[in-house]
């Protein structure tokens, strides 16, 4: 497990394990499979199926491969029809409610893998159209271009590939339902280049309000039977698209309830609404489902959207409750101590020296850099959080990432840190420059600020970019852990 905020949804699995189900959408679906010339990559030892959902949210279930080459996987789809993936080697899998699939992946020859079981027909046509040449994802990404040349070019790509696609129905006739499914494949392509398009725009400072008329027009494909992944990365363009809309032509915040005015009775709106939900708990805010719970239960009713964030909601709740669990993988990962940890993570020792150096002590972390301007709108507030607390009983030690020592040392000039009882650490006398990638890499953290919470036991009690020095709930938790 790579991702921190995906150990919440990361199901693992010692063989075929049964979950329970209900209703016609909850009949599981069971995908077996086999591995043929495992000496060609003796080191692959599972299999992952991972079924889309929010970006860094996808539920990953892990198979390991047998002795005798054999994996298998069970789970409920919660939809008519589910697409999912077998990582590296089946990237477009589609599966109905019920079905058994058994999947032979040979290790020579990695871009065939053969399908046979219910369903075998419709994901044969699948995998020939999408890796038999007639299908690639949209690319006119032009910064520059006004709205309407851009959407000239858009539209003259999205024609050839239909053309593509109409040469791939001719030469195999694949039936009504692959039809419809490559049709969605190319729309839900097309509208998620435009929308990346609008990003770009509103992020040049450019009217992109025009954009929101299409809104519309993406009803079909969220309202259809079927889940394909791109849905996903269609929606997420459309809420980053919106957000920098609103807040350059408000300059406000884009909140839920803007979500709900701006996409009422489209079909997209549960999508959207799960965006800054799922934000929000992976900083372990869990106030927005608990603050709008009847909201949420009213918005988002398809199982396959909200059971994964109910359920990472009620493990988060879980965490805040008892860290424990949680923090033992931040610090050790899957190993039973930090001894042993040493010893098979050794990028982690600069965070056990921190540890050691204060131990007995609340420890409060911040991670920042020199050209982040909400990393720089917190160390005023960072002084201030400071003078709060006796250096005797909390230590904050602020982390800045910067590769340019030069410009670090100006800005802890410019905000006078030096001297007010901050432990100001340039991140490459704290650690190597590929050992602080890592740390950041193993904690999810990939944007800044970010920041760690630690209690007088070494327990990491919260983190994220949630915790920051202004947030009035960062004094309410280390009050808190003082008591």
């Amino acid at each position: 497990m790579k991702h921190l905020c995906l150990l919440f949804a990361i199901l693992s699995f010692l063989g075929c394990k049964a979950q329970k189900g209900h209703e016609d959408l909850a009949k599981e679906v069971i995908i077996s499979g086999r591995v043929l010339n495992r000496e060609v990559y003796p080191k692959e030892k599972e299999v992952k199926l991972e079924i889309p959902y929010l970006s860094g949210l996808e539920t990953v279930y892990t198979s390991p491969i047998a002795d005798d080459g054999t994996f298998c996987f069970r789970f409920s789809p919660y939809a008519s029809t589910r697409e999912v993936a077998l990582r590296n080697y089946a990237e477009h899998l589609y599966v109905h409610p019920g079905d058994s699939l058994h999947v032979e992946i040979d290790f020579n020859d990695l871009l065939h893998p053969r399908i046979t079981g219910t369903s075998s027909a419709l994901n044969q046509y699948m995998a020939l159209f999408t890796e038999g040449g007639y299908y690639r994802r949209l690319s006119s990404y032009n910064r520059e271009a006004p709205f309407d040349e851009f959407e000239k070019e858009l539209k003259t790509e999205y024609a050839s590939l239909l053309e593509r696609r109409a040469d791939f129905l001719k030469e195999h006739s694949p039936g009504a339902e692959v039809e419809e499914y490559t049709a969605d494949l190319l729309l839900i392509d097309y509208y998620t280049a435009l929308f990346g398009n609008a990003i770009s725009q509103a992020a040049d400072g450019k009217d992109v309000s025009g954009y929101k008329a299409l809104l519309p027009e993406l009803d079909p494909v969220f309202s259809g039977k079927t889940v394909f992944s791109s849905l996903f990365s269609l929606a997420a363009n459309v809420y980053i698209f919106l957000y920098f809309e609103h807040t350059r032509r408000e300059k406000s915040d884009f909140d839920l309830a803007n979500v709900i005015e701006v996409s009422k009775d489209r079909a997209i709106l549960p999508y959207l609404y799960l965006q800054p939900i799922g934000t929000s708990l992976c900083d372990n805010d869990t106030t927005y489902i608990a603050d709008h719970r009847s909201q949420f239960d009213s918005i988002v009713r398809a199982p396959y959207l909200r059971q994964p964030m109910l359920k990472l909601y009620q493990d988060k709740v879980n965490y805040l409750k008892a860290p424990q669990a949680i923090s033992h993988y931040m610090l050790y990962g899957d190993n039973a101590d930090e001894a042993t940890a040493r010893e098979k993570m050794p990028f982690m020792i600069p965070v056990y020296n921190l540890l050691e150096k204060y131990a007995g002590k609340v420890i409060y972390v911040d991670f920042w850099g020199v050209i982040c301007p909400p990393c720089l709108a917190e160390m005023e507030p960072l002084k201030e959080l400071r003078k709060r607390y006796s250096p005797d009983d909390v230590v904050m030690a602020s982390i800045c990432g910067s590769r340019d020592r030069e410009a670090y040392h100006k800005i802890l000039e410019r905000f006078s840190l030096r001297g007010k009882n901050i432990e100001c650490i340039y991140s490459e006398d704290w650690a190597t420059s590929d050992d602080y990638h890592r740390i950041m890499a193993h904690w999810n953290m990939h944007s800044i600020p970010q920041f760690l919470l630690i209690n007088r036991d070494g327990i990491i009690v919260d983190y994220g970019g949630l915790l920051r020095p202004s947030n009035p709930q960062t004094v309410v938790k280390i009050d808190a852990l003082l008591k």
